[in-house]
């Protein structure tokens, strides 16, 4: 799937892109045990569903144009 250079898809992307790297390169981050690692796991997450959500309304776009 090629994507495309929309500002919407180029806003997800950059959207998930901060929370994966909020996730990872905060203090206690998930290698780490305390709380901050629950925070620092949650906002990965957070980034990869975001990921996941751009990639789903992608493949629902690509599909209503060729019906």
């Amino acid at each position: 799937m090629k994507l495309p250079h929309t500002r919407g898809v180029i806003r997800d992307i950059a959207i998930a892109g901060g929370f994966i790297a909020i996730g990872i390169l905060a203090p206690g981050s998930p290698i780490e045990n305390g709380f901050e690692a629950h925070l620092g796991g949650i906002s990965v997450g957070l980034g990869l569903g975001w990921l996941i959500k751009c990639f789903i309304d992608l493949q629902g776009s690509s599909h209503a144009k060729q019906s």
